[in-house]
């Protein structure tokens, strides 16, 4: 633990989870100013023949090299242990993590991602050429199967057998997205079955929530990711739960004031973002879970179209009327669906 800085405190380390176009500097900064995690985890570098570290991707690491991990996602081992040499040539950036977790059709189906979880051979291969080659912090973020969990055990032995300083598990297989109830039990099999730091992640939605899965599971942190979008003070509820301490609850205007703070960094990249509205639907989507019970919010913002549109129904829910003032809850509303078609 002593090459893993935030996980040698008393209290539970805490991480940002990386989430496909949504974990920017931009997004970073948005996070950071209220109650930062202990590190984020970048978007991942798509290794293959003809990869770039680079662009925004390499932007956001560089944003704050010692708290950022960089990701890799691929399934070649020579092209992996080249980008590992050639991330060599950033040695402000401190740590690396290769995806084994992402559950997108798209991605799994190139057996990448989530889909190496079908080859523990190659899974072996791979982290084994990436220890070789990176002196510095080397994590994994897994997933408990790819349609199963039954094999998790072997599996994680695999990937512990390799060398990662910590990994992070999301307590559901490839094949259940992000649908259905976690299984936080393979988190405290992983637990006991190695004495490196653990991650728990999937569903901490509140702190509450962070609270009873370290207390079931022993794990040493935990990671947020869509409900992170859903409420940046997560953190630092966190931490305050932790600590004994009544976590702060924002207001409904602190949340308006978050949705500037987004929209700032749309409107930073403006040149590269074609929709600036779509992409801002894209956090209000998961941000509208906890303005009001009834899903109001989330119907006039899905059918608003232009930045002024969208910013005009965000005042009405949480400026106007006397909303300003209404507590934000800490946890999404029952029956409230953030992502109506599919989910990040």
């Amino acid at each position: 633990m002593e090459r893993v800085p935030f996980f040698s405190g008393s209290g539970v380390a805490t991480a940002l989870a990386p989430m496909q176009d949504i974990t920017d500097a931009g997004f970073m900064k948005c996070i950071e100013c209220r109650g930062a995690p202990d590190f984020y985890v970048a978007e991942y570098f798509r290794i293959h023949e003809y990869y770039c570290l680079g662009g925004r991707v390499l932007e956001s690491v560089l944003w704050n090299p010692e708290r950022v991990c960089a990701q890799f996602i691929g399934g070649d081992v020579s092209h992996i242990a080249r980008a590992v040499s050639e991330l060599g040539k950033f040695p402000q950036i401190k740590m690396l993590d290769l995806n084994l977790g992402c559950p997108a059709p798209k991605v799994y189906r190139k057996n990448v991602g989530g889909g190496l979880l079908k080859s523990p051979e190659k899974i072996s291969e791979i982290l084994k050429a990436m220890r070789s080659e990176w002196g510095g912090i080397l994590s994994v973020k897994m997933r408990t199967g790819f349609d199963s969990d039954a094999g998790f055990e072997k599996l994680f032995d695999t990937v512990v057998s390799c060398g990662p300083d910590f990994v992070t598990v999301h307590a559901r297989t490839v094949k259940q997205l992000y649908r259905g109830t976690p299984n936080y039990s393979c988190i405290a099999k992983a637990v006991k079955m190695c004495d490196i730091p653990i991650i728990a992640n999937g569903d901490i939605e509140s702190a509450q929530k962070a609270f009873s899965v370290v207390k079931n599971t022993g794990c040493a942190g935990v990671m947020c990711g869509r409900h992170a979008v859903r409420n940046p003070w997560i953190f630092r509820q966190i931490r305050e739960t932790f600590a004994g301490i009544k976590p702060f609850v924002p207001k409904l205007s602190d949340v308006r004031a978050y949705i500037d703070d987004i929209c700032a960094g749309i409107f930073a990249n403006s040149v590269e973002i074609k929709f600036p509205d779509s992409r801002l639907k894209k956090f209000l989507n998961f941000i509208g879970a906890s303005v009001d019970s009834e899903g109001k919010f989330l119907y006039k913002m899905r059918r608003a179209t232009g930045i002024a549109a969208l910013l005009k129904v965000c005042d009405e829910f949480m400026l106007d009327n006397s909303n300003a003032g209404k507590p934000y809850p800490a946890e999404p509303y029952n029956d409230i669906c953030s992502r109506p078609n599919h989910e990040l």
